[in-house]
């Protein structure tokens, strides 16, 4: 979490990098999570977005803190269910999303952000997702497992499960966090190829 609450300077890293507020939150898919019910969630990474994030969502949906959730964290059960095949139908069809852990879907505080910013807020809107990735990335490892970027979705389906209705929240990018399965097309090679006998600098690779 970005603490919000916390000067920019003493925020953990590498919120502390990023001089706005938090503009993206989650939409998550719980697939297999010990402690948590399969379904759909939302965390907003800046408590004080949860109501804005809560209006423009289904007026159906739950907004529960989930069982032994700490109070401090803004993580909301919107609806229990199975959510794997939708994961999976929204991220092109791709198994990884709803095989995992979970998955989730970074979606941006948009028009708002744009209209305050200028259209060149947009590439840091990006910026940010990409720093979120990063931190996942690392986290997964530490917690024994593995994540991935999800490049491939449909932001229109994705809007449609949360229920967003215009330009308030975008959907930005996609992630997936789970045990890893090998790719036995994928293939590892040495740093530098087999070198041609005789020639020495750039051209030495085959």
């Amino acid at each position: 979490m970005p603490h919000v609450e916390l000067d920019l300077a003493h925020r953990p890293m590498p919120w502390d990098a990023i001089p706005w507020k938090p503009a993206i939150h989650f939409g998550l898919f719980v697939h297999r999570v010990e402690g948590i019910d399969p379904g759909l969630y939302a965390l907003a990474r800046d408590p004080a977005k949860a109501k804005k994030l809560k209006a423009s969502t289904h007026a159906h949906f739950a907004w529960q803190s989930p069982p032994g959730c700490p109070e401090s964290l803004p993580l909301y059960l919107l609806e229990r269910g199975n959510a794997r095949q939708l994961a999976t139908q929204v991220s092109c069809r791709q198994d990884i999303a709803g095989e995992g852990a979970f998955s989730l879907g970074m979606i941006a505080e948009y028009e708002e952000q744009l209209v305050a910013h200028g259209p060149w807020f947009y590439r840091r809107l990006f910026w940010e997702a990409g720093a979120i990735g990063q931190v996942l990335y690392l986290e997964a490892e530490a917690a024994g497992v593995r994540a991935t970027g999800i490049g491939c979705f449909f932001d229109d389906p994705v809007h449609d499960v949360f229920g967003f209705r215009d330009l308030a929240f975008q959907s930005l990018y996609h992630f997936t966090v789970g045990g890893p399965v090998d790719d036995p097309r994928l293939t590892t090679l040495p740093p530098y190829g087999a070198r041609v006998k005789g020639r020495t600098g750039p051209m030495d690779l085959p």
